[in-house]
This record gives structure tokens, C-alpha cells and sequence, in this order.
């Protein structure tokens, strides 16, 4: 290869190099103004009981969650997937005005008892971050998800099914590898049960990261991660920051949105 032609290679390298620059600075500029905020809900139980060791943060009513349900649909809000946020983010949709994410962790087996029958009667969206090594099991009393009753979910289109590891203990207290290693893990699980994942979004549990954990899971294939408090707004979405607001029990429709406008 002569010298002119070398020189030639180099500018369009350079000139695409810049033009994708570009396009990417601008559709980050064409990114709307809009509020995305992200539900968290966890297990879910018929009767709450009188007391509570975690002060009822981290249990809810069929009923409660139905009203919440309720009340975003008659206010407006149109309830997507993660999927309808990464094709928005990625320019394929067009995100809705007022959007609003149901997320439910840990994967337990009242999620499918009770969450799945009324996302059905709504015809809307969730997405659920399970622990791999407690699918199919019971305990403590407390009973988790099947692979089949996953499966089901997954196919019927309205949710979606994420990592939340495979054990559930602080990571930003341990090597950067173990997260990265546990976290291929769990897709490795999640895709021999349920098959390929296109999207893989992983939910830090108790929220634990650090800058490294970010980077190297970024850089493994996640495109999204979950570890903060807080609603996120499009035009400045984070992949790799995404904010959730965590839901009490009885906590209203009403009060959530009061929540996401405060």
C-alpha cells in the first residue's frame, strides 16, 4: 500500500470517527425531557402482618399493588418494559410522555401468585431481577420462583427476567472478578432456562457498587445496571446509573406519584 493511499485510509477513519461522534452528541441532544421513574417492589404477601423486621419496605398486598397499577394507568402514565427504554435510548421508539418502570426483585414464587394475574388483567409490563441460586426453592419459609413459572412469564411478553445475582450479598466489599464471574453465572443460568437474553440488566443487591464493579460489568456485556434511589430523566439517562424508587407497603398510587413529582 503506497503512501497516498495510507493518508487517504487514515482521513476516512478520522471523518467516520467524527461523524459517529456526531450522531451520538446528537441524539443524546434529542433525548426529551422526561421523567423515567422506576418502581421497586419485592415480595408480596395476602395479609400484612402487625410487625415487621424491615419496617414493611420490602413487602406488599395484591391489592396495593393493583391500586398502584390503577392509578398510573387513569393518570396517565404508560407502564414499559426495560426493552422500551433501551429502543428508545437507542433511537428504534419513541419513549411515551409519561413513562413509568415496574421493577421486582429477588424473585419470589408471589410475584408469579399474585403480580402476574394482574399484569395480565392490565395488559402491562414488569421486569423481574432474580437470585439464581434460590429459583425453585423454598426458604426459610419463604418460597421462590420456578424456572417454568419464569418461562411462563417471559413468553407471555410482559416480563422480563434479570440478574440479580446468584447469591445476594455485598459485592462492593469483595474483588471486582467475583462480581463479574458471579454475574456470568447467573445469565449462563438465566439463558440455559429461559434462552438468549438480547437485553442483560443486572440489579446490584442492597444497591452495593463501586466505580470498578460499574466499569467491569459495563464492559461484560451488561447494558443496564440498577443500584441507586432517585428517578431518572431521558435526556441524561445513565445506562449505567439507573435509579429506582423503592414501594412500602400500602403505600398508594397517588403517593408514588407524588413521590416521582417532588
Amino acid at each position: 500500500m503506497n503512501k497516498k493511499r495510507i493518508i487517504i485510509l487514515v482521513c476516512c477513519v478520522l471523518i467516520a470517527v467524527v461523524l459517529a461522534c456526531f450522531f451520538t452528541h446528537s441524539k443524546h441532544n434529542k433525548r426529551a425531557d422526561v421523567k423515567i421513574p422506576v418502581l421497586l417492589y419485592h415480595n408480596f404477601v395476602e395479609a400484612v402482618p402487625e410487625a415487621d423486621p424491615d419496617n414493611f419496605n420490602y413487602i406488599n398486598t395484591p391489592e396495593g399493588f393493583e391500586e398502584n397499577v390503577k392509578t398510573f394507568l387513569e393518570n396517565g402514565y404508560t407502564i414499559i418494559s426495560m426493552k422500551d427504554l433501551n429502543d428508545a435510548y437507542n433511537g428504534k421508539k419513541k419513549l411515551p410522555s409519561k413513562p413509568i418502570i415496574i421493577t421486582l426483585d429477588d424473585g419470589y414464587y408471589s410475584n408469579y401468585q399474585y403480580v402476574y394475574p394482574i399484569l395480565k388483567k392490565y395488559n402491562v409490563k414488569a421486569s423481574i431481577f432474580i437470585i439464581t441460586d434460590k429459583i425453585g426453592k423454598e426458604i426459610d419459609g419463604i418460597k421462590y420462583l420456578s424456572w417454568d413459572n419464569c418461562l411462563e412469564m417471559q413468553k407471555s411478553g410482559l416480563v422480563e427476567i434479570f440478574s440479580h445475582s446468584t447469591k445476594h450479598v455485598f459485592y462492593d466489599k469483595l474483588p471486582v472478578r467475583e462480581l463479574r464471574d458471579d454475574v456470568k453465572e447467573s445469565y449462563k443460568q438465566i439463558e440455559k432456562h429461559l434462552g438468549k437474553q438480547k437485553l442483560k440488566v443486572f440489579a446490584y443487591p442492597y444497591g452495593a457498587y463501586t466505580k470498578d464493579t460499574v466499569r467491569t460489568l459495563k464492559n461484560n456485556g451488561i447494558d443496564f445496571q440498577v443500584y441507586d434511589l432517585g428517578v431518572n430523566n431521558f435526556k441524561t439517562l445513565d445506562k449505567n446509573f439507573i435509579k429506582r424508587i423503592n414501594i412500602p407497603c400500602e403505600m398508594t398510587g397517588k403517593e408514588i406519584i407524588d413521590e416521582i413529582n417532588s
